[in-house]
């Protein structure tokens, strides 16, 4: 058994509940918002599998996390409870765009601790998201990675001096890539766009607006093979209380909207009873807040619109497309959670 570093554990659980992650962290965010002082149980942290990683081995893992924190000056631990806060409350606007930079080239296989080591060579880092490939998947079935990530540093100042001198890549030797997020972003967007566009008519969504406090996520459940799966979780007669599904980009979060909040209060109710389970493992539910509500349902109602803007044959008699019932109009819509919880 190799022995627990305290460091890395209270290190890891820091970064968890900073700004820079709960920006991002959907998932996390909810869990915080069912306790009024924003704890979150050890068990719920376990479920990362960075973390849980770190404490493999240990005969009780819950302990061996809550000895590693008690040094913290980031964090609150609760032990009665089990259960860790940050000590400072969240600020009311997380921005983080200012100070991430896209980086190009990376080796995919090295590790996050080798990544953060080389970009802190040239400024204090916050975080490093690393960028999936759509679809594709490796040997052990897991998704594979794009060669170039961003990386959030400490300040917008540091972002663009260290975009002003890019270093050479450890690997290749060749000059690296490195430019503001926005200035990747807009030439991404430019990249796609038509020579000679033809005009664009607006286009009114004529589906009823979705629901409000009718939004649960699931997780905790792996890789979810595709929205079949999910509505899977509950019996056909039943399955029409779905209104939308929307997966994140790893598809280990889901999102679904039922058809108003009594029937999504019935259709939690039913799936907790059944102790329903998808891939094996019974999923956690979590009711969205009153923000993640709001953004699920503004993402949906977005996704369906612009799909019927692109496809005004398909939309005909405002029955809304195929994205307003049954939740098939997840794949571009609301992506809260986003990445593999690590």
């Amino acid at each position: 058994m190799a022995a627990i570093d305290n460091a890395k554990i209270q290190k890891q659980v820091e970064f968890y509940f900073s700004d820079v992650n709960i920006a991002k962290d959907t998932f996390l965010k909810c869990k915080m918002a069912e306790s009024a002082e924003g704890f979150v149980p050890i068990a719920v942290l376990l479920t990362f599998k960075r973390l849980a990683a770190l404490v493999e081995g240990a005969a009780e893992p819950e302990k061996a996390i809550l000895a590693a924190l008690q040094s913290s000056t980031a964090l609150v631990v609760d032990e009665a409870a089990r259960a860790v806060r940050r000590r400072d409350p969240l600020p009311e606007s997380i921005a983080t765009d200012e100070c991430t930079v896209y980086a190009k080239p990376v080796n995919p296989a090295a590790t996050l601790e080798e990544l953060q080591a080389f970009f802190g060579e040239h400024g204090p880092v916050r975080a490093i998201w690393r960028r999936p490939l759509p679809g594709a998947k490796t040997s052990d079935g897991s998704n594979g990675l794009k060669d170039s990530v961003f990386v959030v540093f400490d300040s917008a100042e540091t972002a663009l001096r260290v975009c002003a001198a890019p270093p050479k890549a450890p690997t290749t030797g060749e000059l690296m890539t490195l430019m503001p997020k926005a200035a990747y972003l807009a030439t991404k967007n430019a990249a796609k766009k038509p020579a000679h566009a033809a005009p664009v008519k607006e286009f009114t969504l004529r589906t009823p607006p979705m629901p409000k406090n009718a939004s649960i996520s699931i997780s905790g459940v792996g890789a979810v093979e595709g929205f079949k799966a999910v509505k899977g979780l509950w019996a056909a007669d039943i399955q029409g209380g779905i209104r939308y599904v929307s997966l994140n980009d790893e598809k280990t979060e889901v999102t679904i909207i039922f058809q108003d909040e009594a029937t999504c209060n019935r259709m939690v109710a039913d799936l907790a009873a059944k102790g329903a389970t998808l891939n094996g493992c019974v999923p956690v539910v979590t009711r969205l807040d009153a923000e993640a509500d709001a953004a699920a349902t503004a993402a949906a109602e977005k996704e369906i619109t612009d799909r019927a803007a692109s496809k005004p044959q398909e939309h005909r008699g405002g029955r809304g497309g195929r994205g307003g019932r049954g939740g098939r109009g997840g794949r571009g819509g609301f992506r809260g959670g986003k990445r593999d919880r690590d």
